[in-house]
């Protein structure tokens, strides 16, 4: 093509592009504005169904515009001078758009998919954004602010009946009068108690698993305190479950173990903005990741991690922990994030296969994680600088990932890799943690085996070192090598011995199908022996007892859905009352 032909055709792809965005974009509202009729309904199955749905929308429309795009531009698809006349034509349709930092994403997925550009193209590619953002994506109207002097049960109800469900509050009066006092306590504890109150709510509701969050932040003179209230859906109706009011709190309600927010967000930098108000300790990739915008949280991880490539002393190292047999991990220790590689081989008695690791990854994805499952973005050809890596590090890789790193002079070129967000090992933490600190993460492994297990998810490896602690003390489970459907698990008790002989023989005297699971020899790797053992088996023996599991099976198979709580059970409304 040369510039008198190039024309059309370019305009053609853009008004592809941008229309197989602008589906996708439909798609994913059309998707969550069903999550306000689900909880009214209390369709559980149905909102776990959108969850998934959702997730699969930005691949098949993202494919629709490559194969447009390879129709209208034939053979000059591959001539990045036609490209870098579309990323300009493109940049010019969608400035204005409160939405433009998605739509950029978006079209860089498409160019990646037709180039599969190694590193970064700043001329066919929006490497930051390349316009300011509108003056209407920092539109207030994304909040309703709420004045008085005293926070009472009048104004909470006031704000409570503000949301339009179809459905009534259980408890309306009781649950205002309760929210209202443990506010007032904490504005008055941060505040000078005559100053007057500012209470600033989003008007979009947050929705995950069986839960509706009403998220906000409340002024109160120089204070900012982060306001979040979950709601449930009883069977008497709707009721409020807990008042969130730390940024901790708060995190842990947006952090990055759960499934994904549906929330109507026409304005995303705002709503973003918003949150970075109440989790000022919360990445903007994080956020974006956590209200459904996964790919455009992948866009702005790699900028972050771009950034602090670029200071001279920016180093690699190899993470703290014990060596996978499948994947090759390594950390920037600047940056809050692992990277994790495939290795070429896997040694005993592992017996997988890349093409089986990489798809426990999509297992993970699109299961609901119920805050026990670390999220990962995954990356293809990404080139970092090799000063970053230090001579060890990076014969190890070049070693046990051959086929998937290389070094082109002073680049290094990563060809698939995950980030995960960075945790301290379990075994790790309970040998370093002091005994009150480890005794809570100890408790809460086994909380964490529990709620994946009412997920439908079975660890399979339970040891410790496949589990994190995260800042907030949670446990997160972030080795996926043996994870499988609880459900298709077959649990069985250990026959007896009929001799000695057998009893001590070095293999299994009874046959062991591929997903029989023997529920009693858990206690032999679960937890290391002393007083935190015995604590946990107090708390958890249950994990080693056939019951447990075929009781959960029974429930997964009634369609049950549990609730799983993102905030400490002691904090919930219904146990203060």
């Amino acid at each position: 093509m040369n510039s008198n032909t190039t024309l059309r055709p370019v305009n053609a792809a853009v008004a592809a592009i941008a229309s197989a965005y602008d589906e996708y974009a439909r798609g994913f509202d059309e998707i969550t504005s069903r999550a306000r009729r689900r909880f009214e309904l209390r369709d559980w199955a149905g909102a776990q169904a959108d969850a998934t749905a959702r997730l699969e929308l930005y691949k098949a429309h993202v494919d629709a515009a490559v194969a447009d795009v390879h129709d209208i531009l034939e053979d000059g698809v591959m001539e990045r001078t036609v490209w870098a006349a579309m990323r300009l034509q493109h940049g010019g349709r969608i400035a204005g758009r409160a939405d433009a930092e998605l739509a950029e994403t978006f079209f860089n997925s498409v160019t990646r998919r037709v180039f599969s550009t190694v590193g970064v193209d700043p001329a066919i590619e929006y490497l930051d954004r390349s316009f300011p953002m509108p003056p209407e994506a920092a539109d207030p109207q994304i909040y309703e602010t709420h004045s008085a002097s005293t926070v009472d049960a009048a104004l909470l109800r006031h704000i409570l009946l503000g949301f339009p469900w179809t459905v009534r509050y259980a408890q309306l009066d009781r649950d205002a009068a309760l929210v209202a006092e443990l506010i007032e306590a904490r504005v008055r504890s941060a505040s000078d108690p005559s100053s007057r109150v500012e209470i600033d709510l989003l008007r979009s509701v947050f929705y995950r698993n069986k839960g509706a969050y009403l998220v906000g932040r409340i002024r109160a003179g120089s204070a900012v305190i982060p306001l979040v209230l979950p709601l449930l859906h009883a069977e008497r109706g709707i009721v409020v479950d807990a008042v969130l009011m730390t940024p901790d709190e708060a995190s842990v309600v947006f952090g990055f173990s759960w499934t994904y927010f549906r929330v109507d967000a026409p304005q995303p930098r705002a709503l973003v903005d918003f949150l970075s108000t109440i989790m000022p300790h919360k990445q903007v990739h994080e956020l974006y990741t956590a209200i459904g915008h996964n790919k455009h949280g992948k866009t702005e991880l790699y900028r972050g991690l771009m950034r602090h490539l670029e200071q001279s002393d920016a180093r690699f190292a190899f993470i703290e922990g014990d060596e996978g047999m499948v994947m090759a991990v390594f950390t920037l220790p600047s940056f809050n994030v692992v990277f994790k590689i495939i290795k070429d081989s896997f040694g005993a008695p592992k017996n997988t296969t890349r093409k089986a690791v990489m798809a426990k990854y999509q297992f993970v994805f699109v299961r609901d994680r119920v805050g026990r499952l670390a999220d990962a973005q995954e990356f293809e050809h990404l080139e970092f600088p090799r000063r970053c890596f230090p001579e060890d590090l990076l014969e190890y890789l070049l070693r046990v990932a051959g086929s998937t790193v290389r070094v082109e002079g002073d680049r290094v070129v990563v060809r698939h890799l995950y980030t995960e967000r960075r945790v301290v090992p379990l075994n790790l933490f309970l040998r370093d943690a002091e005994e009150s600190a480890a005794r809570d993460a100890i408790l809460d492994y086994g909380n964490a085996i529990k709620d994946l297990a009412a997920a439908d998810i079975f660890t399979g490896d339970m040891l410790a070192k496949n589990f994190g602690v995260s800042r907030h003390g949670r446990v997160i489970c972030y080795d996926y090598d043996e994870l499988c459907l609880l459900s298709e698990c077959h649990f069985r008790r250990i026959p007896p011995a009929a001799t000695l002989e057998e009893e001590f023989a070095s293999e299994p005297w009874f046959h062991v199908g591929e997903q029989d699971v023997f529920p009693e020899e858990f206690g032999t790797f679960l937890v290391p022996p002393g007083p935190l053992r015995d604590g946990f088996l107090q708390a958890h023996g249950d994990l080693l007892d056939l019951g447990l599991w075929r009781d959960v099976q029974q429930r997964l198979s009634r369609g049950e859905v549990v609730d799983v709580f993102p905030y400490r059970r002691e904090a919930r409304l219904q146990r203060r009352a």
